[in-house]
């Protein structure tokens, strides 16, 4: 294959990655676009690390290995290749610049001056990372960010419009679509991932992949390696002919054309260069069977060599500490009105993420297992878990209730904060336990019959009592599972009468009895 073809096989490649993803994020699944998903998504650089860290010495779990074997070959071919949200800059920056004038579509090449920037971000990432707080890694973390926009922003729009042409289609007896249940997100959430979105389009629109070489995280680790990678991109000294071509097409702004230097931490492998150098004055060369040795940038100069940097970098980072400890253990929903009052500071994590800590230590906020939840229950939060848990998501029984049969979330989530239950599993997993207050039921405030949270019970842990000439609730905590049909099913308000308090360590619910349940309702509307 000759260098000017790279780049087709690239955008192929990469084109195909973006897509399998996003439909994987909208929540369209087959068999075939769920297998590639999940392989996809063990190549995801710190989703794979963290799922490292929680399941050892899987195979599964060994994809972030081989993206640094494949950054120490070739350089940030993951950049280029494997990321989404990469993907989604190179759309953003090729379509702005069909509008710009064309002297400003040229990308001109800078010095490296933002070692500084880009290893303070990525040891204050680590730093609050060490110190319990996944703040800056689900702000910053490509992956996340891709999600965040895919699930928040793409899919309304995605569900919108299927929804409308699924009602055409009805007015036609035509059901080859089914409508989509509407996401209901909390407005600063959006907000949020609108600010992603605005920041990562401006980056791009300006200096195409300035996002990558200044604060992505994963950025700055894989350009540490591509550094020092096998392969690099090399001017031909008497092929090239000056003419900066490839300067004006490197979106990573690295190709320094006057020296004939390329900066191999910054360069994305997009092969742009390639494509557009009619004299073939670039080639990859192995430089470790290279005799003469690599010359100088010359922006690097010895009053500033990149250990120096680095160690300064470290120091700044530990700036943030304070920072992070002020704030890492801030109290969710204190003092909110119309909040349930469930008696706890702790709101209910999904089945299978077997304790508060373990959760809120592992989970990205990229909200595949949001996308994924058919009831819509896994919503995402704002500060619920407070800084250390930045937008993780939380069930939200207001919204919806967890469908007894359904184990959705356990099988995407990428990061290993929701670990695979099968359905005997679930059934028994105890994420909370119901609580009744019983000067809030309208059979005690109102001496009417209910009897909406016993219906709705798959697991019969409400049960109804005599109660002066009525029936009350009363809960079994041994066999209830926290799954929320009650306290969803409850028609008082603001408050519930009966409610989920979260268990901070998942419990093991006594199973119920093979010819006792679980009731036979589960499609049945909810009456309230």
């Amino acid at each position: 294959m000759k260098l000017r073809h790279l780049k087709k096989f690239r955008i192929a490649v990469s084109v195909f990655i973006f897509m399998i993803l996003l439909l994987f994020f909208l929540n369209i699944h087959n068999q075939w676009i769920d297998s590639v998903s999940n392989v996809l998504l063990h190549l995801q650089f710190f989703p794979s690390v963290l799922r490292f860290m929680t399941v050892f010495f899987s195979v599964a779990t060994l994809g972030f290995l081989l993206v640094l074997l494949l950054t120490f070959l070739f350089g940030r071919v993951y950049c280029s290749s494997l990321c989404p949200l990469g993907t989604f800059q190179d759309f953003i920056s090729a379509l702005s610049r069909r509008f710009k004038r064309r002297k400003h579509k040229r990308f001109v090449y800078t010095p490296n001056r933002k070692l500084i920037l880009r290893y303070s971000v990525l040891a204050a990432v680590i730093l609050f990372w060490a110190f319990g707080s996944l703040f800056l890694l689900n702000l910053l973390d490509p992956y996340s960010n891709f999600g965040k926009i895919s699930v928040t922003l793409v899919q309304p729009v995605f569900s919108w419009i299927n929804n409308g042409l699924a009602y055409l289609l009805q007015q036609f007896e035509v059901y080859s679509i089914s409508p989509m249940l509407p996401q209901s997100l909390p407005y600063d959430v959006v907000a949020v991932s609108v600010g992603i979105f605005s920041v990562i389009g401006v980056m791009s629109v300006w200096r195409g992949r300035l996002f990558c070489n200044s604060l992505c995280p994963v950025g700055s680790i894989l350009g540490l390696v591509a550094d020092r990678s096998m392969y690099k991109i090399t001017f031909k000294d008497e092929a090239c002919t000056l003419c900066r071509k490839c300067e004006y097409v490197c979106k990573a702004e690295c190709i320094d054309s006057v020296g004939k230097q390329v900066d191999h931490g910054r360069c994305v492998s997009c092969f742009n260069c390639f494509t557009v150098c009619s004299n073939e004055g670039l080639y990859y060369e192995n430089v470790y069977t290279k005799k003469s040795a690599v010359p100088v940038r010359r922006e690097e100069t010895m009053d500033s060599p990149p250990r120096r940097n680095f160690l300064l970098t470290v120091a700044g980072g530990m700036l943030s500490v304070p920072v992070l400890k002020k704030f890492a253990h801030a109290q969710p929903h204190a003092g909110e009105p119309g909040m349930v009052p469930s008696g706890t500071q702790l709101p209910v994590t999904p089945p299978g993420s077997m304790s508060y800590d373990h959760f809120t230590s592992k989970c990205i906020a990229c909200y595949l297992c949001v996308s994924a939840c058919p009831t819509n229950v896994i919503v995402p939060s704002f500060f619920d878990y407070g800084l250390e848990g930045f937008m993780q998501p939380k069930l939200d029984y207001h919204k919806s209730f967890c469908n007894y049969d359904c184990v959705r979330c356990t099988e995407v989530c990428p990061t290993g904060a929701i670990q695979q239950l099968d359905l005997p599993a679930k059934h028994t997993a105890q994420i909370g336990i119901a609580k009744f207050l019983y000067e809030s039921c309208i059979v005690t405030v109102d001496g009417t019959d209910c009897g909406a949270c016993s219906e709705h019970c798959p697991s019969k842990a409400v049960d109804m009592v005599p109660y002066n000439g009525l029936w009350l609730p009363e809960v079994n905590p041994d066999i209830c599972i926290g799954c929320g049909a009650c306290e969803f099913a409850c028609p008082t308000e603001p408050y519930k009468a009966i409610f989920v308090e979260s268990n901070v360590v998942h419990q093991e619910a006594i199973p119920i009895e093979e010819e006792d349940g679980p009731r036979d309702h589960d499609e049945d509307e909810f009456p309230f």
